[in-house]
């Protein structure tokens, strides 16, 4: 197994909700409250969850986009929240994001060859711009980009193509850490194939790690060495992604597994697909947070919150025997 390249523990990331003429906080949404995680070296771990889950979050955290309330997060050993901003810059550059939207991310008023090479003069690298081109021209080959393109404008390109632009954007300043945050969730079927089997050999050729961020556990399978389920700010499962598939142990995994599409009447889950709405973040139900929406709910689950229990690589958030199984 891989050595942890990104842990983090405990973060909780809040955000107050104010009122009146005073905008006096009158309490908190808990998008993040107690995650743990480990990103390994050259490997992908697939954060999944509904939409509102919190996951996004975590991403923008972990980068320092989001100030987080309590808990760390370590790269190779080295805790970033505790770091100066000039000791903080070395590692900026290690831990890059890929976004949902490739053109909202992009900004539209500059060439292509300016957006790869941005990080690159933000970060000192390249002795000049005949450099940097021609380092702007070895990334979009590695995206599968023609370089003669660096000169057109995002709007003259499709969607598969600016997201590819956006993978080049973060592979300029050479990170070990991706955080592809649902990368391919607005793209095309056949072009997400296209992105994914793209990562996929990036990963191989480069070592890269990424966490991978999405709702889609159809497009996880194929790319994730581990999966973590995230509900409602929490982790309720994790482990190897194809335990998860094979075995899920927590009902929440096993209803958005049952939601998953298939052709092949074998593969079709006979488990309940998860019903109802999650509820507001900024006022979680007491006890298992999943027990308002969960199949298999008893009194317990409304009264007390379960811890997570660890055997062997497997976590499971969740009082039922089967997930508590070695």
């Amino acid at each position: 197994m891989s050595e942890a390249l990104l842990e983090v523990s405990g973060l909780r990331t809040w955000f107050p909700i104010r009122k009146g003429v005073f905008r006096s906080v009158v309490g908190h949404v808990r998008a993040v409250d107690g995650v743990d995680l480990t990103v390994r070296a050259g490997e992908t771990l697939a954060l999944v969850g509904e939409s509102g889950c919190g996951k996004t979050t975590v991403g923008r955290t972990i980068l320092g986009l989001e100030p987080a309330r309590e808990g760390a997060v370590r790269f190779e050993g080295v805790d970033l929240a505790a770091l100066a901003p000039a000791e903080l810059r070395p590692y900026r550059k290690e831990v890059q994001i890929v976004f949902q939207d490739p053109m909202a991310s992009l900004d539209p008023r500059m060439r292509v060859r300016e957006i790869v090479a941005e990080g690159m003069r933000s970060f000192g690298l390249g002795k000049n711009e005949a450099e940097r081109t021609e380092r702007v021209a070895e990334q979009l080959r590695r995206v599968r980009l023609d370089p003669d393109a660096m000169d057109r404008y995002p709007h003259e390109f499709s969607g598969g193509q600016r997201q590819r632009i956006g993978i080049a954007r973060a592979l300029a300043v050479e990170p070990r850490l991706l955080i592809c945050d649902e990368a391919v969730s607005a793209l095309d079927v056949s072009i997400q194939a296209q992105i994914l089997n793209l990562l996929s050999e990036l990963q191989e050729e480069l070592g890269l790690a990424y966490l991978f961020i999405t709702h889609d556990l159809s497009v996880v399978r194929y790319l994730a060495h581990e999966v973590a389920v995230m509900y409602l700010g929490q982790i309720v499962e994790h482990g190897p992604t194809e335990q998860i598939f094979e075995d899920p142990r927590h009902p929440y995994t096993r209803g958005l597994l049952a939601a998953v599409p298939s052709v092949d009447p074998a593969r079709r889950s006979a488990e309940p697909v998860v019903l109802g709405d999650v509820p507001s973040p900024a006022s979680p139900p007491d006890g298992c947070r999943f027990h308002t929406r969960c199949p298999e709910v008893f009194d317990r689950c409304s009264r007390e919150m379960p811890e997570v229990a660890v055997r062997g690589d497997r976590g499971c958030r969740c009082f039922l025997p089967r997930a508590t199984e070695a």
